[in-house]
């Protein structure tokens, strides 16, 4: 018992590392990846009926990385003041309770997100919500003995997985699982890993891919090419000489490249790739553009569906300015998501303990943006970790341009996160 519990601490923490790394790689460009971001649609028939709150106001807290030298992020405040607007007038707020959203600009700073965190306690947050922070473990390290919960999109790190009042509503680790899954139910047998060539990438896509590769019945195998590489047919025709689909994870200047060399060597060979390989019209060298590929990701943005509906009149009425897309998303879906939850617990005063204790009991709650995703944070839905709280995913077939469309939601038995028995 001893070693399957190490066996799977040891793989949370690879987990944990691929996951970064599609992180990572989402900072390397301030453009929405996959949809175009877009002026929201002012249709207010879908917010439904009024019902505002009315009692004494609840402090929220919101982190978001902010505006840096590198990136803008400030959509991910707006997108979740938008929401937490929306739910005053339209949801009662939080069991009655009108939201008071206190945000915060971690800047990418480690010593930024500290300060931001302890500002929260001061503030006397009854949560705090985030995005997918890149300084995860300094908001735990304050927050966590403080007993404020933190709410997330997606966090990867020991500490995310492992802490006590984190809750991760998205399934941070479902890129690989879904392109396993989606693999698999295509009939394909033998899949190489494309992965840039770094420590944090390389060894961890071996590790994990070889697991959830495995666990679906499926070979898996790993090249890692260095970042900066024009021309991998080389390497993509030696190692992937057996494939017969590929997955390919970087940032969108590694990913194009690989996408150039596995359409010259096997043009008809199935691609899958994390939706931060996908940018509007960054295909152009790409032979048939992004035509086809499959993009794992975490939210359905198509301008059709019913809650993208709902998100654009949101930031049309509360966003600010806000662009829909998937900065703004990331901030609004976790804040709206928390509500729902809160409030299907029958929360009625909301504080810090009461927060806690009803995410943990709320039931089965849909995650926003996803068309039917649930969410619940009782511990139990994947092995790896108690703070995930959703096994499932999404995939969608990228269009010549980047456009991402026929988004699926993949359903993802958590048996595949199982560790080996020894």
């Amino acid at each position: 018992m001893q070693k399957l519990r190490t066996g799977r601490r040891l793989l949370a923490v690879t987990v944990l590392s691929a996951t970064l790394t599609a992180g990572m790689v989402a900072c390397s460009s301030s453009d929405d990846s996959g949809s175009s971001a877009a002026k929201p649609s002012a249709n207010e028939t879908v917010l439904g009926t009024p019902n505002k709150a009315t009692g004494s106001p609840v402090t929220i807290g919101f982190i978001s990385e902010g505006k840096s030298p590198s990136i803008d992020t400030t959509d991910e405040i707006r997108g979740a003041k938008a929401a937490a607007a929306y739910a005053n007038d339209y949801l009662g707020g939080i069991g009655g309770h009108p939201i008071e959203v206190k945000a915060c600009e971690a800047l990418a700073q480690p010593a930024v997100a500290t300060d931001c965190s302890n500002q929260m306690v001061q503030a006397g947050a009854a949560a705090v919500v985030g995005p997918s922070p890149g300084e995860l473990d300094n908001l735990i390290d304050v927050l966590s003995p403080a007993s404020i919960p933190l709410v997330i999109h997606s966090g990867s790190t020991p500490k995310g997985l492992s802490s006590p009042g984190v809750f991760s509503l998205s399934n941070g680790t479902a890129y690989f699982a879904i392109s396993a899954v989606s693999a698999k139910d295509q009939g394909l047998k033998n899949t190489l890993g494309i992965a840039i060539g770094v420590p944090g990438a390389e060894g961890p896509t071996k590790q994990i891919g070889g697991l959830l590769w495995g666990n679906a019945g499926l070979k898996f195998n790993v090249t890692g090419i260095p970042p900066g590489t024009a021309d991998m047919t080389p390497q993509i025709a030696s190692a992937g000489a057996d494939a017969d689909n590929f997955f390919v994870i970087g940032n969108d200047s590694f990913c194009t490249s690989a996408f150039k060399a596995i359409k010259t060597t096997k043009p008809d060979a199935p691609i899958f790739a994390i939706d931060r390989c996908i940018t509007i019209g960054g295909g152009s060298s790409i032979p048939n553009g992004y035509e086809g590929i499959n993009v794992a990701t975490s939210q359905n943005l198509s301008p059709d569906a019913p809650d993208s509906q709902l998100y654009s009149a949101i930031l049309a009425k509360y966003g600010d300015g806000a662009k829909f897309g998937q900065i703004s998303s990331v901030g609004y879906a976790p804040m709206l998501g928390m509500i729902k939850a809160l409030n299907a617990a029958k929360i009625s005063d909301p504080t810090k303990e009461t927060v806690m204790a009803a995410m943990k009991s709320a039931p089965p709650t849909e995650y926003p943006l996803t068309n039917g995703i649930m969410f619940q944070c009782n511990g139990k839905q994947i092995p790896i970790s108690p703070n995930i709280c959703s096994s499932d995913g999404i995939v969608a077939k990228a269009n010549k341009n980047g456009e991402l469309t026929d988004f699926q939601q993949v359903k993802i038995d958590p048996s595949l996160y199982a560790a080996p028995t020894p």
